[in-house]
């Protein structure tokens, strides 16, 4: 009796590959490849699954990280060359929490 779905679509498989008149022998063989194979894919699915987990909740900064800090170090440069130099009317302040807290 089987029971799970990749066994009945193996057996079908089989059915397709061999006809009903197959030997035993490479029913059988031809069955335990295909169950290997669906094992190597479900290993390799999980593994897959863990890795994106790994990747979105990993600390390490990515490119995109670093190009995100570069930016805004770059603007907090800019608004300190703004600031020195008497700063802009009606520009908001991103270094110090905009124009409402000063």
């Amino acid at each position: 009796m089987l029971t799970r779905a990749t066994d009945n679509i193996i057996e079908e498989l089989i059915d397709a590959t061999y006809g009903d008149p197959a030997d035993v022998r490479q029913r059988h063989v031809f069955a335990h490849a295909l169950h290997g194979l669906v094992r190597l894919a479900k290993s390799e699915q999980l593994l897959d699954m863990r890795l994106d987990v790994a990747r979105a909740t990993s600390p390490v900064p990515g490119h995109s990280s670093r190009h995100q800090a570069r930016a805004l170090l770059r603007k907090i440069g800019m608004e300190l060359a703004r600031d020195a130099e008497g700063g802009a009317a009606g520009r908001p302040d991103t270094l110090h929490g905009g124009l409402e807290d000063r």
